[in-house]
């Protein structure tokens, strides 16, 4: 009987062994996927980021006046992103998991050649380029890296600008001309916020800008002119003449300046000196001119008013 008790006891703790060996196994194996997932991820993230350098890049060579169709919007070789665009990480850091190299995979390292500036449709007549990366995959022939290999694979599945060669057993991301984001942040932004023009603006002769509040010219002293108050029409009118106002912008009303420009008199007056041109009725929509030029009949030396001349108008908005 002893024997026996020995012998189940033996048998128990086997298998309480056993179950905890397959436990830890278990455990292990699942531990693993996870480190396997987070640096899946973690690279993927990182390949979004590059991808958002590369049209920041694009982007600071716009504006520095580089044409968005040529291939010079990108950069000549990768390494150019490293310091300004990527972050500079030594051996050193590298070594101790501080940082990431900016060509490092979890697998090795990004070649120079996989890296290249693409003519679209064609290199006989392009007309824009966009920029291709290569990854090279975890080995598919390798059962070690069987599961990196399918959750990159399954990541990298979203993004829409990929391709995926089996055969080569690779990735290629494609950075397409960041023409959306140009036209709406670096051409001119509807917000008009931090936005300046590259260059003169030359409409072509056949469109018009239209439907502006106003606009302003920079002055020599770097203060600004409201055009909408520096336009004037100036008309030459005479006595009882009508001169339409014009249409002002808000805040803004009809203004009218007189200037004479010359007087008719004969000898039979003497000019006194006070010459009056004046509003002689107004509505809503228009002025009506008065001229008063006063003078003395030299035959009786009593004073009289001539209303003939012509009178210089300005009319503006203020």
């Amino acid at each position: 009987m002893k024997k026996q008790r020995g012998f189940a006891s033996i048998v128990s703790l086997l298998i309480v062994t056993a179950a905890l060996i397959i436990g830890i196994q278990q455990w292990s194996a699942y531990k693993t996927k996870q480190r396997i997932m987070a640096t899946s991820e973690s690279f993927y993230n990182r390949v979004l980021f590059i991808n958002e350098q590369f049209h920041a890049f694009a982007h600071d060579k716009y504006l520095s006046g580089v044409g968005v169709n040529t291939q010079h919007i990108f950069p000549f070789k990768f390494i150019d992103l490293e310091g300004d665009y990527l972050p500079t990480c030594s051996n050193e850091d590298n070594q101790k998991g501080y940082c990431f190299k900016y060509n490092q995979t979890p697998w090795g390292e990004i070649a120079e050649k996989d890296y290249v500036v693409v003519p679209v449709p064609n290199a006989i007549s392009p007309t824009h380029y966009r920029a291709e990366l290569t990854l090279t995959l975890p080995d598919k022939n390798n059962d070690a890296l069987k599961f990196d290999r399918e959750a990159t694979i399954q990541l990298f599945a979203q993004l829409p600008n990929i391709t995926y060669d089996e055969v080569k057993n690779q990735i290629v991301l494609r950075i397409e001309r960041p023409d959306q984001a140009l036209a709406y942040d670096s051409l001119v932004k509807r917000s008009g916020d931090d936005s300046t023009l590259l260059g003169d603006w030359d409409t072509g002769g056949n469109h018009a800008i239209t439907n502006a509040k106003d606009y302003t010219i920079r002055n020599s002293d770097g203060s600004q002119q409201l055009v909408s108050r520096g336009l004037v029409n100036i008309f030459q009118v005479k006595d009882s003449d009508f001169i339409d106002k014009p249409k002002c912008p808000i805040d803004q009303e009809p203004d009218l300046t007189f200037a004479m420009n010359t007087v008719t008199i004969t000898n039979e007056y003497t000019l006194t000196g006070s010459i009056k041109p004046y509003v002689l009725s107004e509505s809503d929509t228009q002025w009506q001119v008065g001229l008063e030029i006063r003078a003395i009949v030299n035959s009786t030396g009593k004073p009289k008013a001539i209303n003939e001349g012509v009178i210089t108008a300005f009319v503006q908005c203020k």
